[in-house]
């Protein structure tokens, strides 16, 4: 017997083959920002942009697709911002 309460799985989970492409994404991202954004960060950024994508969407297929461009574009305005920074 689980004692734990059921709680309904995250509407913005993604599917197996969107989870595939989220992780793909990842991997280009942190291949395209290494040494200047940390691979967590990266992953962070990632999942948040999907949950954002993902809140209001009604056909889910291009959402990994759009979270790694909306990923890349805050990614390097980080980049942009600490190098005018330094």
């Amino acid at each position: 017997m689980n004692d734990s309460p059921v709680t309904s799985p995250n509407p913005h989970d993604p599917s197996l083959d969107q989870a595939v492409a989220l992780h793909a994404a990842a991997t280009r991202l942190e291949a395209e920002f290494e040494g200047r954004i940390d691979d967590d960060a990266i992953e962070q950024f990632l999942r948040s942009a999907y949950d954002h994508v993902a809140e209001d969407a009604t056909i889910d297929n291009f959402l990994p697709l759009l979270a790694e461009r909306y990923t890349r574009e805050w990614l390097s305005a980080l980049v942009e911002q600490q190098s005018g920074a330094g």
